[in-house]
């Protein structure tokens, strides 16, 4: 505390002492008075025996000394508090003298009740001036002065002392600004827990003084307290004092894929502010730190409803706000195929493309007018119109086997000019192929080679076809796996059996 403090202390408790002592002296003086007489101590009293300084009892006069009014006048005088001496019992014949120690009496009464009188003052004005003293030291201005110019002189220990005081003054308690220099005090004496003490109660008469939101903040970050800081941030993010503490603010992570509804499996990723990781949960919970920890690789979310919060956490502790998504997954069969080109009329060669097969999906046809299934024919690629008029099916199968609508196209393919033997060569692979005979135009099913052989030329049946062998090789040995023919107007393909000149033919 300041030296001009301790010096006003001083000089007020000096002046109440010297008060004191001038009214027991004046007492004192008085007292000794009225047992004297021409100087000389009567009742064998001596004037050394007096102890100055301290409070002596008032002596009282019997009313015996007193016969007039004299006596009713004088209150301090009680009945028993005089004895007469020898000295005082003076023959009645002797007026003179009697009436003489009489007056004498009287005067020193008199005196003694002047001297009461001024000790008694000179106390009162020793209990009202201590009084009033302490009463101003007490005041709420007077700890909020002396506190605010300890304040200023970089006397933040004593300065503390004084405002809170005062800050517990009813003034006091609502006077914010006195209570935020109180905080500056504790903060720079070293007091932290005190500190935060005050901005607590700044805050509890008004929540949105924004210089205690600040404060607040910056202890709870300087001391790594992210929990208490998460709690401000949740409190004011969103409020007036919103720009205090958005420097401390971790943002939500962000998935890979927006919730809502999907016909596949997905895989969900999360990112987040630099430094800070990520925690979910698929149970309903609150993440948290003991939740489980995402570390970059993808969540697979499957078929039926998941709930996922997650919440990211920076280095000392602070949370985002919890994100909360939910994927509704339900294996939808996939769109029905996009054959090009439409049913109708064309010439020969035309090329038949799916345009819309996603990804671990499969297509399938048939051109026998049948539904097909995973067991039918794979599309691999375009391939050419049939001859003729054929019905071609097609179907997408998904990974989870669900087949899409069957889509159809009726081709009529007009063949304006005979077949080749290579156009006719052609049209017999695209038909093994179509019938599961051969894998593709020059592998067999089982994965042996195909090689195809020109026989003849020949009428069967009235129909002018190619006559072609169908060979296998496999493990160095060739074995004929079958005789067709392929008629050279439509380009229809046979089955044919016997020899030249024998032949007989089945439509494929």
């Amino acid at each position: 505390m300041s030296d001009d403090f301790n010096k006003d202390t001083s000089l007020e408790d000096e002046i109440a002492k010297s008060l004191q002592k001038m009214a027991e002296e004046e007492t004192t003086v008085a007292k000794a008075f009225v047992g004297t007489e021409n100087g000389v101590v009567e009742k064998k009293q001596n004037v050394n025996d007096i102890d100055y300084g301290k409070t002596q009892v008032v002596p009282t006069i019997p009313k015996e000394l007193l016969k007039d009014d004299e006596y009713e006048e004088n209150p301090l005088l009680e009945d028993d508090d005089y004895s007469e001496t020898e000295e005082d019992k003076i023959p009645e014949a002797d007026g003179n003298i009697s009436a003489k120690k009489k007056n004498d009496k009287k005067k020193k009464i008199i005196i003694v009740s002047v001297a009461a009188t001024v000790a008694v003052i000179a106390i009162i004005t020793i209990i009202i001036v201590v009084s009033a003293s302490k009463k101003k030291k007490q005041s709420y201005d007077y700890y909020y002065n002396q506190g605010m110019k300890l304040y200023e002189e970089g006397n933040y220990g004593d300065a503390a002392g004084m405002l809170s005081k005062a800050s517990k003054d009813a003034k006091g308690k609502k006077n914010l600004d006195l209570k935020y220099t109180l905080f500056k005090c504790y903060e720079s004496s070293g007091n932290e827990n005190d500190a935060v003490d005050v901005l607590k109660d700044i805050l509890s008469y008004d929540e949105n003084y924004k210089d205690a939101v600040k404060s607040l903040a910056q202890i709870y970050y300087k001391k790594e307290d992210g929990d208490n800081l998460t709690k401000l941030i949740r409190k004011y993010e969103d409020g007036s004092c919103k720009d205090v503490v958005k420097e401390y603010i971790v943002n939500e992570p962000v998935p890979s894929k927006a919730a809502g509804s999907y016909d596949d499996n997905i895989e969900l990723k999360f990112t987040c502010d630099t430094g800070a990781v990520v925690y979910y949960t698929t149970d309903g919970s609150e993440p948290g730190k003991k939740s489980d920890l995402y570390d970059g690789s993808a969540i697979e979310i499957q078929n039926g409803t998941t709930k996922i919060k997650a919440v990211a956490i920076n280095s000392i502790g602070v949370s985002s706000n919890v994100v909360e998504l939910e994927y509704v997954i339900e294996y939808g069969a996939p769109a029905a195929p996009d054959v090009t080109p439409v049913s109708g009329k064309y010439s020969e060669g035309e090329k038949v493309v799916i345009n819309n097969i996603p990804d671990k999906c499969k297509a399938y046809y048939t051109i026998d007018g049948s539904t097909p299934t995973a067991a039918s024919t794979e599309y691999t690629g375009e391939f050419t119109m049939p001859s003729g008029n054929t019905v071609v099916s097609f179907i997408i199968v998904n990974e989870h086997n669900q087949s899409s609508p069957v889509v159809k196209r009726n081709y009529n393919v007009e063949v304006k000019n005979k077949y080749t033997f290579s156009q006719a060569e052609s049209q017999l692979k695209n038909t093994l192929i179509a019938k599961k005979v051969l894998k593709s135009e020059n592998i067999a099913a089982d994965g042996s080679k195909a090689n195809f052989v020109y026989e003849t030329k020949a009428t069967v049946s009235d129909k002018e076809m190619y006559i072609i062998r169908y060979d296998v090789i496999k493990g160095g040995s060739t074995t004929t796996a079958g005789l067709y023919g392929v008629d050279t107007s439509s380009g229809k393909v046979y089955t044919v059996t016997g020899t030249e000149g024998s032949y007989s033919a089945k439509e494929y």
